[in-house]
This record gives structure tokens, C-alpha cells and sequence, in this order.
């Protein structure tokens, strides 16, 4: 056998279904129900945070958005660790692949290791441009300056120390650059964590669309997925400043759409006899299942718990101890129960 032959074609008949076995077990009416469910599901999830800012007769316990919050932050980490690199390591080790793909077992983690390095990369250019976005504007002049006939000074990030009360006046038009830079900061950890979920929603809802085994257990497993991930990625949603309401609906329900258009995906492509042993579903789902993980990974450590409890998270270590000891407990729930999930899911 060439070396060509060997790169293009399975090793085993195995590796190629037929029809009846591919469709043994599907059930399309689940499969349209379950599209509904997730729809439901993830908007809730996502909506209960932003509502709950935005609403003030709903308000909500601020402890217990926060718990919320945590716990979402470990269900995304479980969902990296647990639920995206170890299907997509398998997917890459598959006996039905080529051996050129075979001889080296590590190239799930390689694609997880550059999807994080390259989210770090964009987050990285996203400030420089913002930093360099701001350099070249004016400092802005409180309307109640008396001082007229002066040009604009450019003032950097070194030379502005915010007051207490500028930090603390809603209604004072600058409060300070450090302050503008966290929220900066929060908006693009905020969007790349909506893109990195919804990357992985619509795999997971692929899987959900084309899977033939275990479809029960898989839907509880992953109703309870999104919702708490809706959870996390909403409580980042609500503490955006200065967005709109309409834009903060829009990525609720961007966000809420992804698993129901994966399923759609799914579904389409079954219909045109999926062959999940075949050597182009293997590598797809492989690199995607690999890629999506290492994103959600990057951005639980990085952007969700770094960020929210880690040295340089001011506001979290002036908490109560009871209350730092209940985020943790609310952290650590989070990756377990989605640990436990992966049991089925």
C-alpha cells in the first residue's frame, strides 16, 4: 500500500457504517423537541443576570448572582477539561485515521494549546488597540470647566489618578483611567467568553444532532450544561457598563441560539447519511472539539477566575471570609457537578 493510500483511506470495515446501523436508535422527533428545550434553556440561564441589573423589581440577592456566577465559571473550566479535550483527543487517536495521524497521540492537546495561545493573542491586540485608541484622543474636560480658549492636553494612563469621589459620582463624565481600563478589560474578556461558549454550544449541539447512542442521558446532561453556562456568561453580561440594552438582548439571544442551530447542523447532516467513523467527521470533530477546549480553558483560568478572584482581584479579597469561602465552595460545585455529568454526557 502507498504512502498516499494509507493517508486517504480507513484501515478497517469497521470504519465504515451502514446505513442502518448509522440510523439505529435516531429518533428526529426528539431531536426537534430537544432544539426547543435548549432554546428555553440557555435564554433563561443567560437572561436571569441581565434581567435581574436591568429590572429593578427584579432584583436579585447580588450573592446569589455571584454564586451563580462561580459556579458557572466552574462548569465552563469542567466543560474544557472534561467534556471538549477528551472527545476531541479520541477523535484525533481513532483507529479509523490514517496512520499519519496515529503516530503522534498528542495532537488534541496541540490544537487546545494553540486556541488558548491565540485567544491570548487577540486579547492581547484588542487592548494595545485600545490603548493606542485612547492615547491619540483628548483628555475630556468636565462640563462645569470655567477655562475657555485652551487646547485639549494629552494626558497618559501614568499621569491620572482617580479620586475616590470620582471612582464613587455616576454622574461625573471621567472616572478615571484605571477605571475605564477595567471596564475595557471586562468587555473583551466578556466577548471573547461569548465567542469561545458559543463555539462550543453549536459542537455540542452538532453532537447532539448527529449522535445515535445514549441520546437521553445526553440531553439532561446537556440541558444542565447550558443552563449553568448561560448562568456564568450572563452574570459577565450584566456588569458591562455603558452598553445598551438592545445590544446586552442581542448577545443573550446570539448566545441562546448557538446550541439550537448546532442541533439543526446535526440534524441536516444525518439526514445525508453521517458516517461518524469517517475520516473527514474524525478530523472535524477532532480539531473542533480540541480547539473549542482550549478556549473555554484559556478563558475560565484567564478571564472568569483569575480575573474574578485571583491577586489582582481587589474587590473579591475585601469580601467577608464567609463569602469568599462560599464562591470557592460555589467554584468548586461547579466543576464537580459537570465533572459528574461528563460520567454521561
Amino acid at each position: 500500500m502507498s504512502a498516499a493510500s494509507n493517508f486517504t483511506t480507513p484501515r478497517s470495515n469497521e470504519c465504515i457504517l451502514t446505513d442502518e446501523e448509522i440510523n439505529h436508535s435516531y429518533n428526529l422527533t426528539h431531536r426537534i423537541i430537544s432544539i426547543f428545550v435548549l432554546l428555553i434553556v440557555s435564554f433563561v440561564g443567560a437572561a436571569i443576570s441581565v434581567v435581574s441589573t436591568r429590572v429593578k423589581r427584579l432584583h436579585i440577592n447580588p450573592v446569589i448572582i455571584n454564586t451563580g456566577k462561580f459556579f458557572g465559571s466552574g462548569v465552563v473550566l469542567a466543560t474544557g477539561f472534561i467534556h471538549m479535550l477528551p472527545p476531541g483527543m479520541k477523535s484525533l487517536t481513532d483507529p479509523c485515521l490514517p496512520d499519519s495521524w496515529n503516530v503522534y497521540s498528542a495532537y488534541g492537546g496541540l490544537f487546545a494549546m494553540l486556541a488558548a495561545l491565540i485567544m491570548q493573542l487577540i486579547e492581547f491586540i484588542a487592548h494595545q488597540r485600545y490603548q493606542s485608541m485612547k492615547s491619540s484622543k483628548p483628555y475630556p474636560i468636565n462640563e462645569g470647566s470655567k477655562i475657555k480658549d485652551q487646547k485639549p492636553v494629552q494626558i497618559s494612563v501614568v499621569e491620572i489618578i482617580p479620586s475616590t469621589e470620582e471612582l464613587c459620582d455616576s454622574t461625573h463624565h471621567y472616572h478615571g483611567a484605571a477605571f475605564q481600563d477595567d471596564i475595557q478589560k471586562h468587555k473583551i474578556s466578556t466577548y471573547l467568553l461569548e465567542f469561545g461558549i458559543a463555539l462550543h454550544s453549536v459542537l455540542i449541539g452538532l453532537t447532539l444532532g448527529t449522535t445515535t447512542e445514549s441520546f437521553i442521558a445526553l440531553f439532561i446532561a446537556l440541558s444542565f450544561h447550558q443552563f449553568f453556562e448561560a448562568i456564568a456568561l450572563g452574570a459577565q453580561i450584566a456588569r458591562l457598563d455603558r452598553i445598551s440594552l438592545r445590544s446586552t438582548g442581542m448577545m443573550v439571544i446570539f448566545f441562546a441560539l448557538t446550541t439550537p442551530v448546532g442541533i439543526a447542523i446535526g440534524i441536516g447532516i444525518h439526514t445525508k447519511t453521517y458516517n461518524p467513523k469517517s475520516i473527514a467527521s474524525l478530523l472535524v470533530n477532532g480539531i473542533l472539539d480540541s480547539i473549542s477546549a482550549g478556549i473555554l480553558i484559556y478563558v475560565a483560568l484567564v478571564n472568569l477566575i483569575t480575573a474574578e478572584m485571583g491577586v489582582g482581584a481587589h474587590a473579591f479579597h475585601t469580601l467577608k471570609k464567609r463569602l469568599k469561602l462560599l464562591y470557592f465552595i460555589a467554584l468548586y460545585a461547579g466543576v464537580g457537578a459537570m465533572s459528574v455529568v461528563g460520567r454521561w454526557a
